[in-house]
C-alpha cells in the first residue's frame, strides 16, 4: 500500500476512519480512493492492525534551513494561530480517530496534506474549527516551518 510510512506508527482509529473515508468518497486521493474501493470491511481492519504495529523510519533533518524553519514550525504547533497540539493532541502524538498523529510524519507529507485542505476549502466554505478551515489561514511559510518542526518530533 502506498504510504506505508506514513501509517506506520499510527493510531489505529485514525486509519480505520480514513480508509472508511477514501472507501465512501468523502476524503479525495487519486492513489488511495482505487485501493479503499475495493477493501472489505475485513480487509481494513487487518491493514489497520498491521500499519499500527510499524515502526515507521526516523528521517534526519539536520540542515541549517531546516532547523531554522523547525524553530518557527514549534511557535506555531504549540502556541500559532493555529495551533496543532489543541487538536492532534500534547507532542502532536494523535487524539482519537479524527485527529490522527501528526509527529515523525514526513515533510511533504504534511505539507500536501495542508494543501489538500487549502484546496478543499477552495471547492467550498469549511466548517468553522475544522483542518479545511484553519489550513486557510496558513501561508506556505507556515507550512513549510509547521512540517519541518512536526516532522523531527518522536512517534
Amino acid at each position: 500500500m502506498t504510504g506505508a510510512p506514513r501509517l506506520a506508527g499510527q493510531n489505529p482509529e485514525y486509519m480505520s476512519h480514513a480508509l472508511s473515508m477514501f472507501k465512501a468518497g468523502t476524503r479525495a486521493s487519486p492513489i488511495m480512493q482505487p485501493i479503499a474501493q475495493g477493501l472489505t470491511d475485513a480487509d481494513m481492519q487487518g491493514l489497520t492492525r498491521y500499519f499500527s504495529n510499524q515502526t515507521p523510519p526516523v528521517l534526519e533533518a539536520d540542515r541549517p534551513t531546516l532547523q531554522t524553519l523547525a524553530l518557527a514550525g514549534k511557535q506555531l504547533a504549540e502556541t500559532g494561530p493555529a495551533a496543532c497540539f489543541s487538536c492532534h493532541g500534547p507532542g502532536g502524538q494523535g487524539n482519537g480517530a479524527r485527529y490522527p498523529s501528526i509527529a515523525g510524519q514526513p515533510a511533504k507529507f504534511i505539507t500536501d496534506r495542508i494543501h489538500e485542505f487549502q484546496q478543499r476549502a477552495r471547492a467550498k466554505a469549511p466548517p468553522p474549527g475544522s483542518m479545511t478551515a484553519v489550513a486557510t489561514t496558513l501561508n506556505e511559510d507556515q507550512i513549510k516551518a509547521s512540517a519541518a518542526y512536526l516532522s523531527r518530533l518522536p512517534r
